[in-house]
């Protein structure tokens, strides 16, 4: 693909493992931050990002990946293990509290899209997470059980596939 020297702004899909492919070019960044919301609104489930990006560089430029939440203790230390710059930084017990509250919903949603081959993993995750925000707001594992029990009896369980359709009021 033969690219102007003056697309120089690229708008960057990151995929797995690390990989990132280049959507498109544009001569001005405004030109690409317009068809950045574009593709942000249309597929919000894909990861995009703006680069100054010159054609033929791409081997030259490290791309930083802004995450900004709550990751496992040992995740440094697997960074550093594949040389892999990175920035993390102690947080609040409130701030703590809230990325707990944030994790459950992203491992919630993990384990809602998960195939039959990850759906253990991406469950345990859940449950990781479950775990420490009980933990931190000091909630033992039997008043949980106890409650599920009590809901089992308030309105059942999930047991017969029921959807409901509608209703009226």
């Amino acid at each position: 693909m033969n690219i102007s020297p003056f697309h120089v702004w690229a708008i960057v899909r990151f995929l797995p493992d690390m990989q990132r492919v280049v959507v498109n070019r544009f001569r001005r960044r405004s030109d690409a931050e317009e068809c950045l919301r574009v593709l942000r609104r249309a597929a919000a489930d894909r990861d995009y990002t703006l680069l100054y990006y010159p054609p033929g560089e791409e081997s030259k430029f490290m791309v930083r990946k802004e995450y900004n939440k709550l990751v496992r203790d040992r995740i440094p230390e697997i960074l550093e293990s594949q040389q892999v710059k990175f920035g993390v930084e102690p947080m609040t017990q409130a701030a703590y509290c809230q990325a707990l509250r944030q994790k459950l919903i992203e491992e919630a949603q993990e384990a809602a899209e998960a195939g039959e081959d990850t759906l253990v993993t991406e469950l345990a995750d859940l449950w990781e997470v479950i775990d420490a925000t009980m933990s931190v707001y000091g909630i033992q594992r039997n008043q949980v059980l106890a409650c599920q029990m009590q809901r089992r009896i308030d309105r059942g369980t999930f047991s017969q596939k029921l959807r409901l359709l509608w209703t009226e009021t």
